[in-house]
């Protein structure tokens, strides 16, 4: 027994000196385990979940080597259910305990045997009769039998803790009750006040001196520290009334005084005193509070000043502003009501606001404002004082009177007659406006300044294919072309500047086909002459763009054309003179050595006749290229595809046209790659190879010999022939392929400007490309690229 009474006084000794009830519980069972020789001490804390009571796992002591439970979570948020007959037990205050294996609850005694758990002891903990939770001793070695004292001890440790929970909990409503009290007299501002009017003696709280911005140290605690610090204007009227209070003149003793700050300025306090009096009814003390409501009063004087404003504002309106009783019974009127109908408002209070109208009555008011209690807007005639009635536009909204909490009506009355005449007019302006636009061939449409179509004619179908609502309150830019979108987008702000344009572009229809229009546009203002919209008018163009695009062509064409036959003739009459003209030199110099020689010697002969064979070949050639170029603008030229082995092709080009060249230079001929049969014009491939091998030639004399290269690719075979010449200039490079023209650096050398457009006019024919690279005096590289095939064995006539 002696180890339970330690286990007791240890308990109750940390129960007693422990700060945190934490930290007191958890030394409470370490005590009660450690002494009492058991394996296993701990509690339970309950908890109601969704309604449910359950059990939570808080606090263990485990003897060493025993298995803690704390923190298994299996052990915690588990209801009583689980464990029949524990709760039924324990809530009546009384103590579980015995041997597992003895146990009827069969959950139970499955459960503690899992655990290692022989015997057992649950005590249950009551704070202020409320079921708190419960200490459980396990022993996990032995079958231990728990005696009754044994267990009446134990009981009575849970007793002190439950009492050590309730004086927490007391404490800690103490506590806040009084943290609720201070902030209450903090926050209101309050402080207190006794005033001994048999002694005269005086105390103020701390925050009485606070208030006044001093502290207690400070300032006496005296009734002249009170009366000095008093405005000398209210000093004369507190007096007067804490008198009549002293004197039962008046039964009551409150107000509001301004009282000097220490940093010099008044604050507003408002004051109040309960007398105490002694047996005889004669006053011995008063008791009181002061607030400082100087934020208050503050507010007051700028709600007054607000108030002034705002009369100030109502009255200045150019609108009747009203309240009424929900009867419409007539409370306020501001002083509009007289200007807008001629009656005084002191004659109008308490009348039917509803009476000085012609079509709209209270109950018709009432019954709108029954099935919605927003705003409503009506359209009424008001009849004023000289029997003549004007529209108005009445504003009513139902509302809380604060002061008494009562609905009443408010609203404004807007003088609206100019208006409604403006609108008939403009109704009829309108009318007339959609009979134009519905009778007229274009389509009219109306916008908002940011494009959004908010008007469109009928005829929208009949032109673009769209309904006029499937355009409604939807940008325009989505059924225009992506291309003059741009363009369109300026223009459209040019016309928001005032600026009106004439526009033209393609329309999507909805068929998809897109068709051109032209649209001119006109801006809509308002009054203040601010831009509120834009209408325009657009008609179908179609026919008359393609008929413009077919007249640019024809112009294109013939100028084209001009510039040909401008070319041809420049070209024509300077490549013809000067060849006849060597000629016919050599020929009188050929009869001029037959008339003054007996003997023709045959040297002079053959340089003569070599003279005249070179003009004539060159005159040839000429010749040729024009005949060529002739059948290809006249659409008269024809290819015959056939297959061609291209190494054999070149080598025969070469031996037939460029074995006797007079400076004795050869073509070089280079091949890689696994050459494949193609299948192309044997023509058209001569005509451009000897175009291009010629030049090559003509531009290099002087220099090494020409190479021809040929790489056979996957999809594609390769020519180049390169020369190391005269070269390009690079700034003419763009005009190397117009007919008749020629380089400025070649003015010394024959040549008649068709070469390069022939073979790029072939190369096209075949599919082909042509391209140059060329580093002026050092070398020019022209590079084709042919498919392998064409269709073959087919004569084609080659239209442009």
């Amino acid at each position: 027994m002696n180890h339970l009474l330690k286990a007791i006084s240890e308990a109750n000794n940390h129960l007693l000196k422990e700060y945190s009830i934490t930290h007191a519980l958890q030394e409470c069972i370490t005590a009660l385990g450690s002494n009492t020789l058991v394996d296993r001490c701990y509690i339970f804390k309950n908890e109601i979940k969704d309604g449910v009571l359950i059990l939570n796992y808080e606090y263990e002591w485990c003897k060493k080597d025993v298995t803690p439970f704390i923190g298994n979570p299996e052990l915690s948020g588990i209801p009583y259910d689980v464990f029949p007959g524990l709760l039924e037990t324990l809530i009546q205050n009384l103590p579980l305990y015995g041997l597992v294996r003895e146990s009827e609850n069969v959950l139970f005694r499955e459960t503690m045997e899992m655990q290692g758990i022989k015997s057992y002891l649950f005590t249950p903990i009551f704070s202020n009769d409320e079921f708190w939770g419960w200490i459980g001793f396990d022993d996990c070695e032995t079958e231990r039998i728990w005696q009754e004292e044994e267990v009446n001890v134990i009981h009575t440790v849970a007793r002190n803790i439950g009492i050590r929970l309730n004086q927490d909990k007391v404490h800690f409503e103490l506590e806040s009750a009084l943290d609720e009290l201070n902030f209450y007299m903090k926050s209101s501002k309050q402080a207190k006040w006794e005033w001994n009017i048999i002694t005269g003696g005086v105390k103020f709280t701390y925050y009485w001196f606070e208030m006044l911005g001093f502290t207690p140290e400070e300032l006496e605690e005296s009734f002249e520290t009170w009366r000095n610090r008093i405005h000398p204007d209210d000093l004369s009227e507190i007096e007067q009334n804490l008198s009549n209070y002293i004197n039962k003149i008046s039964d009551n003793y409150s107000g509001v005084v301004r009282m000097l700050h220490k940093l010099g300025h008044y604050v507003w306090i408002k004051y109040s005193g309960i007398m105490i009096t002694d047996n005889f009814g004669v006053a011995t003390k008063i008791v009181g509070t002061h607030i400082d409501i100087s934020e208050i009063k503050e507010k007051e004087i700028e709600l007054a000043q607000q108030r002034n404003e705002y009369d100030h504002l109502v009255n200045s309106l150019a609108e009747v502003i009203f309240k009424t009783e929900l009867n419409g019974d007539i409370i306020f009127l501001n002083s509009q009501w007289e200007k807008t109908t001629g009656y005084k408002i002191n004659q109008c209070i308490h009348q039917n606001l509803f009476d000085y109208f012609e079509n709209i009555t209270s109950e018709i008011i009432e019954k709108q404002l029954e099935e919605s209690s927003s705003t409503k807007l009506f359209e009424a005639q008001l009849v004023k004082k000289n029997g003549h009635k004007i529209w108005v536009l009445l504003i009513l909204t139902i509302q809380t009177d604060i002061r008494n909490n009562k609905k009443i009506a408010i609203g404004s009355i807007t003088d609206i007659n100019d208006t409604i005449s403006l609108k008939n007019e403009l109704e009829i302006s309108e009318q007339k406006f959609r009979f134009i636009a519905e009778n007229t061939s274009d389509l009219i449409m109306q916008h908002r300044p940011d494009g959004i179509v908010t008007y469109v004619s009928s005829n929208c179908e009949k032109l673009i294919g769209y309904k006029p609502h499937e355009l409604l309150n939807k940008s325009p830019y989505l059924i225009l072309h992506p291309d003059d979108l741009e363009r369109i987008k300026i223009q459209h702000k040019n016309i928001l500047n005032f600026k009106n344009e004439i526009m033209t572009f393609r329309v999507r229809r909805k068929d998809q086909e897109y068709i051109w229009c032209e649209t001119s546009s006109n801006i809509i203002l308002n009054s203040n002459k601010e831009i509120i919209g834009v209408q325009t008018s657009s008609r179908d163009i179609t026919e008359r763009v393609k008929d413009q695009e077919e007249i640019k062509l024809a112009l294109e064409k013939e100028r084209e054309l001009n510039e040909l036959k401008s070319g041809f003739v420049t070209m024509a009459s300077h490549q013809f003179r000067t060849p006849l003209s060597v000629i016919f030199s050599n020929v009188e110099l050929l009869n001029y050595k037959i008339n003054t020689k007996k003997v023709i010697i045959k040297d002079d002969v053959e340089v003569i006749t070599n003279r005249i064979g070179n003009e004539v070949n060159r005159m040839t050639e000429l010749m040729n290229n024009i005949l060529v170029f002739g059948e290809y603008e006249s659409n008269n030229l024809k290819i015959e595809i056939k297959e061609i082995l291209l190494s054999d092709f070149i080598e025969k080009l070469i031996e037939t046209y460029f074995n006797n060249e007079k400076d004795n230079r050869k073509l070089i001929f280079e091949m890689t790659g696994t050459e494949k049969p193609i299948l192309s014009d044997e023509s058209l491939l001569i005509h451009i190879l000897n175009n291009l091998i010629s030049n090559a030639f003509k531009y290099s004399k002087g220099s090494s010999n020409p190479i021809l290269k040929i790489d056979f690719d996957q999809s594609y075979f390769k020519i180049q022939i390169i020369d190391f010449g005269i070269g390009i200039i690079p700034k003419e490079t763009k005009h190397l392929f117009k007919s008749f023209y020629r380089g400025s650096n070649t003015s010394t050398i024959q040549g008649s400007g068709l070469g390069l457009i022939i073979a790029k006019q072939f190369t096209e024919l075949l599919n082909g490309t042509i391209s140059i690279s060329s580093k002026i005096d050092e070398m020019t590289v022209v590079s084709l690229k042919f498919p392998y095939k064409q269709k073959k064995n087919r004569l084609t006539n080659i239209k442009k």
